[in-house]
C-alpha cells in the first residue's frame, strides 16, 4: 500500500514534501531515501489589467550554486544534512538537473524539523535566471520576451513538526518555479510600453525596462523565505 501526503505548497516557489511508504527496490540499510524533484510552470498566464493578454516562459535556465538540507530532532539527539556546492543548472522546459542532485539517503528517527534552502549563482555577471518566453497583447500579436534575473537570491524554507521517518521511506521535495507569481504584480500596459532591443525582443533586467523589473524583483525577495509550524503530525 502507497500512501501519499502533501505537507506545504507555497507562493512563488513552491515546495511540497511527500512521503511514500512503498519499498524501493534501492533501500538498503544505508537510510531512508530523499529525493528533491524541481516543477516548472510554462503555461501562459494573465497580466494584472481588465484587458486580455497573456504572458509565458517556455524555454531557459536557472542557475544554482548551493543546495541545502537539514533535518534535525528535540535536543539535536537526530541529526541529517548535506550540502551541494556547484555550479548546477535547471533546465526550465524540463524541470531536469545538470548535474543530477536528485536522491540522498538520510538516517531513520523521529525528525521535528526539516530545513531546505537553495541559493542562486552569483559568483559572476552571468545572470541566475534567465527565461525565454513570449507576450500576447491585446490585438493577439505575439512579441518575444526574456526575463534576466542577477541576483544570488536565497529561497529557504523551514517546517516544524514531528516527522516519523522510517527505513523503507521515500521522501519527495518538490520544489516548482512559477513565473506567474513573480508578474502576478505587472500591468498589461507595461508591456505595452516596454522597450525592446535590436532584434525586437522585450528585455527584463536590472538595465532594461526596469519599472517592470523591480516589480519581480520585490515579488520574488518576498517569497523567499517561509517559515511553517505542523503540530502532531506524523509521516
Amino acid at each position: 500500500m502507497k500512501t501519499v501526503k502533501s505537507i506545504l505548497i507555497i507562493l512563488g516557489i513552491s515546495l511540497v514534501i511527500f512521503v511514500s511508504c512503498e519499498k524501493d527496490d534501492t533501500e538498503s540499510a544505508e537510510g531512508a531515501s530523499f529525493q528533491i524533484e524541481f516543477e516548472t510552470i510554462t503555461s501562459d498566464f494573465d497580466l494584472k489589467s481588465n484587458e486580455t493578454g497573456t504572458l509565458e516562459f517556455s524555454s531557459g535556465q536557472i542557475i544554482l550554486e548551493s543546495v541545502e538540507f537539514e533535518a534535525s530532532s528535540d535536543n539535536d539527539t537526530l541529526e541529517a544534512e548535506f550540502e551541494i556546492e556547484s555550479y548546477i543548472t535547471i533546465d526550465f522546459a524540463t524541470g531536469e538537473t545538470n548535474p543530477d542532485i536528485s536522491a540522498i539517503k538520510i538516517a531513520p528517527g523521529n525528525y521535528t524539523e526539516i530545513e531546505i534552502e537553495l541559493e542562486l549563482w552569483d559568483q559572476s555577471e552571468q545572470p541566475s535566471i534567465v527565461l525565454n518566453g513570449q507576450w500576447t497583447d491585446t490585438h493577439g500579436e505575439s512579441h518575444p520576451v526574456r526575463f534576466e534575473f542577477d541576483s544570488g537570491q536565497d529561497f529557504s524554507l523551514e517546517i516544524e513538526g514531528n516527522f516519523t521517518i522510517d527505513q523503507e521511506t521515500t521522501m519527495i521535495a518538490q520544489i516548482t518555479f512559477d513565473p506567474g507569481v513573480w508578474f502576478s504584480g505587472v500591468d498589461q500596459g507595461m508591456f505595452s510600453s516596454a522597450t525592446t532591443n535590436d532584434e525586437g525582443v522585450i528585455v527584463i533586467s536590472s538595465g532594461e525596462n526596469t519599472d517592470i523589473y523591480d516589480i519581480v524583483e520585490d515579488m520574488i525577495d518576498l517569497v523567499s523565505e517561509v517559515e511553517i509550524s505542523i503540530n502532531n503530525l506524523n509521516l
